[in-house]
C-alpha cells in the first residue's frame, strides 16, 4: 500500500511540477523580456562603444523569451515546459557570458550579472536539482573554455576572486533548487495525504450512511412483524387477556411503536443526509393537518397536566405540500414542546402571509441555553447530554425537521428564554410546485384524513397495520407511545413474599421498565421498593435500608453513578450490595461504574433470571463476607472439622490413631525448614491426607496382615476417593488435588497419575515423606516399628526415586535441630549408602 502510494506522490508530484514549470515559464519569460532591455542603459555608461553589440544580445534575449512564452502556451508543448526552462536559463545566462567575454573576460565586472540571473531566476523559475546541475555546469563551461583562447591571465586575483563568486553562486543555487524541491515534495505529499485521508472519510461516510440505512432497514422488517401480532394480543383480536398480561403486552407494544419511531427516524436521516429524500406533493388543507395532530395529541397533555390549544389566526389555502414530512415535522415539534414542558401550556397556532403558510409552536417549558440555540438543529445535538439528564431521546428529531421543512423551501426559526419556554416558527410556501419541479405531484390526490374521525377513546388503535403502512409510524401510533410516559411515582410492589425474599430497592426512570422489572423479581419472593431516581432512592435507602440496590445509570436529579457514591460513602450503607444497570456497553463505562464501586454491572435489556439470580449471589456475598469478619473463629472451625474426619478414620483403625496428627507434625517441621508458610492448606492437607481410607472396606483397612494384590489395587485407591470426598467441601477444594497426589513418585512411578518430579505438588511430596517416616517409625499390625536408623536409610535408599530429595533433607534436618536425631544418625545412614 505504502509502495503504491509513494507511485502515486512521484506521478502526482511530476504533474504537479509539469504544471508549475509551465506557469512559471511564461512568468519569468515576461520578465526576461522586460528586464533585459532595462540593462541597456547600464551597457551605454560603461560600455558606451559596444552599446550595438549589446543591444542586438538583449533583443535576441527578448526574442527568445517571447518565442518560448508563445510555445509553452500552447498545449501540446506544455508537457515540455521543463525542458523550455532550461533552455531560457542558458539564453539568459549565456547571453550575460557573451557580454562577459566582450568586455574582458576574467576581468570583467559582467560577471555578477550571472550570478544575479541565476539567483534572480531560481525564485521566479525553479527547477529540480538535476536541471539546475545541468545549467550550472553549461553556464560554467562557456564562462571558462573561451579564456584558454584568450591572452594570458595577468591578474590572478582578480580572476580567482571572480571565479571564486560565480562557483560559489552557482553551488547556493544548486543546494536551494535541491532544499526547494524537497519542500515542495513534502508539501505535495502533505497536501497528497490530507486529500486522500478526505477521500477515505467521505467513502467511509457514505459506507456508514449506507450501513446505517441497511441495518436500520434490515431491524424494521422483522419489528413490523412483531408489532403486528402483538397489536392483535393488546386489542384482544387473540384472545382475552389478564389485567397483568394486558399492562405486560401493552409495554411490548407501546415501546415496539417507539423503536420502530426511531429506526425509521434513523432511516429518514440517513436518506437526508445522502440528499436522497425525496419529496411527495399533495394538496392538502394544513390547517387540518394541524388540528388533526394537535387532536391527537390532546390527551397525552391532558396526562401530563398540561393545556394543548390550537387556533388559526388566518384564514390558509390548500396548497400542495409532502403530507408525510408534515406530519413528522408537526409530532416531532408537538411531542418536544410536551415533553420539555412540566406545567403550564402548549399552544400551537397558524397563520399566513404574502408568501407562505406560518406555524409556531409555543411553550412555557424549560426553554433553551442561547449556547444551544445555534446548534440546536445540528445532529445529535441535546440540551443535557449527561448521565442526569431528564429526557430521552437520540438528538435527531430537530435535524429531521429542519431538513423535513427545508426540502419543501421553507424556514424554522427559534427563539427561547431559559425557564419561560421555546418558540419554534415554520415558514412553508405557498407555491412549492412550482418551487420543486422535480417532485412527485399527486394532482388527483386527496387529503385522506377524515376530520369527522375520531382520535380518542378505546377504537383510536383499532385496524391492523397493512402492507407498507406496517412500517410508518402514524401520529395515532405516536400519540399512544407517549401516553404511557406519565411520570410514574415510585411504589412498593405488592407481591406474594418468601421467608427468604430480600428487600430490593431498584431505581429507574423509565415507567414502563420500572413497572415490568419490579413485577417479575416479585414473583421470585422479593419485597420491591421502586424509586423514579436516584435522589428519592438515596431518600428510601436511609429511611429504610434495603437488602440490595439495583440502580440506572442515566437518571435525572440524581444519576445511578451519584447514587452509588452517596451509598458506598456512607458508614451505615457501605455494606449494600448495588448493581448497576445500564444501555452503555462500553468497556469504559463498566470500568467506570465497578472504579466508583459498584458490587456488578448489568447491560441492558435486563434478563430478569439473570439479575434474580445476581442479586440472590450478591446479598449472600454480603453475609458471608460478615461471616468472614470473624476470621480466627471460622479458621478455627475449618480445623475442627479437618481433625474431625481424621478422628473418624481413626475410629475405623485404632493401629492408626494418632497417624494423622503425627504426620502433620513432621510435615510442619519439613516445611519449616524449606522456609514454607505453615498455612491452613498445609495443615488440612497433612491432616486429611488418609480421608480416602473412609472409602475402604474393613476387611482390606484393618486386616493384621500383608494384602493381596487385588487387595493392594482397593486399597491405592483412597487417593482418588479422598480428592472426590473433599471436592464436595468448597473450603477443601485445593486440598483435594493435593491429596490425589500425595501417593505419586518423584520418578513417576506412582499412582494415581504417574506425575513425576516438580509436577507433583510440593506439598504432597511433604506428605509423601512424612508418611513414610511415620509409617516405618511405628507399629503396624503385620510388622513391628523400624529403628530410626533403619528407616534413614529407608528413606536414603528411596531419595530420588520415590521422594524428592530436597524434602528427605528437610525431614533429617529439622528432626536433628529438634534433637530427635542426631548428626552421627543421618551420616551413619549415609555412609552404609555409600
Amino acid at each position: 500500500m505504502e509502495r503504491h502510494d509513494k507511485q502515486e506522490i512521484e506521478t502526482g508530484f511530476r504533474k504537479e511540477s509539469i504544471e508549475k514549470a509551465a506557469r512559471d515559464i511564461r512568468i519569468a519569460t515576461i520578465a526576461a523580456a522586460v528586464l533585459f532591455p532595462l540593462f541597456t542603459i547600464l551597457d551605454a555608461v560603461i560600455y558606451p562603444d559596444l552599446i550595438g553589440a549589446f543591444i542586438l544580445i538583449r533583443a535576441a534575449v527578448v526574442l527568445g523569451s517571447i518565442a518560448i512564452f508563445v510555445i509553452v502556451g500552447t498545449g501540446a508543448e506544455r508537457r515540455h515546459a521543463r525542458g523550455y526552462g532550461i533552455v531560457a536559463y542558458l539564453i539568459w545566462t549565456c547571453s550575460i557570458v557573451a557580454m562577459v567575454h566582450l568586455t574582458g573576460g576574467y576581468a570583467s565586472p559582467y560577471y555578477a550579472g550571472i550570478n544575479l540571473v541565476l539567483i534572480t531566476f531560481l525564485f521566479i523559475l525553479p527547477l529540480d536539482v538535476g536541471r539546475t546541475a545541468f545549467v550550472c555546469g553549461v553556464v560554467y563551461l562557456s564562462y571558462l573554455i573561451p579564456m584558454f583562447f584568450a591572452p594570458p591571465i595577468s591578474s590572478h586575483p582578480t580572476f580567482l576572486n571572480n571565479h571564486f563568486f560565480l562557483v560559489a553562486t552557482m553551488i547556493l543555487v544548486i543546494m536551494s533548487s535541491y532544499l526547494s524541491t524537497k519542500m515542495r515534495l513534502k508539501e505535495f505529499t502533505a497536501r497528497f495525504r490530507l486529500a486522500r485521508a478526505n477521500e477515505e472519510l467521505k467513502e467511509l461516510d457514505i459506507l456508514k450512511s449506507q450501513f446505517f440505512a441497511n441495518i436500520s432497514h434490515e431491524v424494521r422488517t422483522p419489528l413490523t412483524s412483531i408489532i403486528a401480532p402483538v397489536q392483535s394480543m393488546f386489542q384482544g383480536d387473540a384472545g382475552r387477556l389478564t389485567e397483568e398480561q394486558q399492562t405486560l403486552v401493552g409495554q411490548v407494544y407501546r415501546n415496539s411503536v417507539r423503536l420502530l419511531d426511531m429506526i425509521n427516524q434513523m432511516l429518514d436521516f440517513a436518506k437526508f443526509d445522502a440528499r436522497k429524500m425525496q419529496l411527495r406533493l399533495a394538496r392538502v388543507s394544513v390547517a387540518e393537518i394541524v388540528r388533526d395532530v394537535v387532536t391527537v395529541f390532546t390527551e397525552v397533555s391532558a396526562r401530563k397536566g398540561l393545556a394543548l390549544s390550537y387556533e388559526v389566526l388566518e384564514e390558509v389555502p390548500t396548497v400542495y405540500l409532502d403530507r408525510e414530512k408534515m406530519d413528522r415535522i408537526l409530532s416531532n415539534l408537538i411531542r418536544n414542546a410536551i415533553k420539555f414542558t412540566d406545567s403550564g401550556s402548549v399552544s400551537v397556532t397558524i397563520g399566513r402571509n404574502a408568501t407562505a403558510i406560518v406555524i409556531k409552536i409555543t411553550d412555557t417549558g424549560i426553554g433553551i441555553p442561547d449556547d444551544h440555540l445555534k446548534r440546536i438543529f445540528e445532529r445529535f445535538q441535546q440540551v443535557d447530554g449527561s448521565s442526569t439528564r431528564r429526557f430521552e431521546g437520540t438528538g435527531l428529531g430537530l435535524t429531521i425537521v429542519k431538513e423535513a421543512v427545508e426540502l419543501q423551501h421553507g424556514t424554522i426559526a427559534v427563539e427561547s428564554t431559559v425557564g419561560r419556554g421555546a418558540e419554534f416558527t415554520i415558514q412553508l410556501p405557498l407555491d412549492l410546485e412550482t418551487r420543486a419541479p422535480d417532485a412527485f405531484i399527486e394532482r388527483r390526490g386527496r387529503d385522506r384524513r377524515n376530520a369527522d374521525r375520531p382520535f380518542t377513546g378505546p377504537d383510536r388503535r383499532q385496524g391492523p397495520r397493512r402492507g407498507a403502512e406496517s412500517s410508518r409510524v402514524s401520529v395515532e401510533d405516536l400519540a399512544f407511545a407517549d401516553a404511557g410516559d406519565k411520570t410514574g411515582n415510585s411504589v412498593t410492589a405488592k407481591s406474594p413474599a418468601t421467608a427468604d425474599g430480600l428487600e430490593v430497592l431498584y431505581a429507574e426512570d423509565n415507567e414502563d421498565l420500572r413497572t415490568f422489572v419490579s413485577t417479575m423479581l416479585s414473583k421470585f419472593g422479593h419485597r420491591i421498593t421502586t424509586a423514579v431516581d436516584g435522589q428519592e432512592g438515596w431518600e428510601r435507602v436511609l429511611r429504610l435500608p434495603p437488602d440490595i440496590i439495583v440502580s440506572d445509570v442515566m437518571m435525572p436529579r440524581m444519576d445511578g453513578y451519584e447514587f452509588l457514591i452517596a451509598v458506598k460513602s456512607t458508614d451505615e450503607t457501605r455494606h449494600i450490595p448495588f448493581i448497576l444497570i445500564t444501555a452503555k456497553s462500553e468497556l469504559d463505562s463498566k470500568i467506570e461504574g465497578l472504579e466508583f464501586g459498584a458490587d456488578d454491572y448489568l447491560p441492558k435489556p435486563i434478563n430478569i433470571r439473570e439479575l434474580e439470580a445476581r442479586v440472590r449471589n450478591l446479598v449472600t456475598g454480603r453475609k458471608l463476607h460478615e461471616a468472614a469478619l470473624h476470621t480466627r473463629e471460622l479458621e478455627g472451625r475449618i480445623q475442627e472439622l479437618s481433625l474431625s474426619f481424621s478422628r473418624s478414620l481413626e475410629l475405623r483403625d485404632h493401629y492408626t490413631a494418632g497417624h494423622s496428627n503425627d504426620v502433620l507434625a513432621y510435615g510442619i517441621i519439613i516445611a519449616e525448614e524449606l522456609g514454607l508458610p505453615i498455612d491452613a492448606r498445609l495443615r488440612e492437607s497433612l491432616l486429611l491426607h488418609d480421608i480416602g481410607k473412609l472409602g475402604i472396606p474393613d476387611r482390606i483397612l484393618l486386616k493384621p496382615a500383608a494384602l493381596t494384590p487385588e487387595e493392594w489395587a482397593t486399597m491405592k485407591k483412597h487417593a482418588e476417593i479422598g480428592a472426590e470426598l473433599l471436592r464436595d467441601f468448597e473450603s477443601f477444594r485445593d486440598v483435594a488435588d493435593i491429596i490425589l497426589a500425595h501417593q505419586e513418585r518423584y520418578d513417576g512411578t506412582g499412582y494415581p497419575r504417574g506425575l513425576s518430579g516438580d509436577s507433583i505438588p510440593m506439598i504432597a511430596r511433604i506428605i509423601a515423606v512424612a508418611d513414610a517416616w511415620h509409617a516405618m517409625t511405628e507399629d503396624r499390625p503385620y510388622r513391628a516399628a523400624l529403628s530410626f536408623s533403619e528407616a534413614i536409610l529407608e528413606l536414603h535408599r528411596n531419595r530420588g526415586r520415590q521422594f524428592d530429595p530436597g524434602v528427605v533433607d528437610a525431614l533429617f534436618s529439622g528432626l536433628v535441630s529438634r534433637r530427635i536425631l542426631t548428626h552421627h544418625d543421618v551420616n551413619k545412614a549415609r555412609c552404609v549408602m555409600n
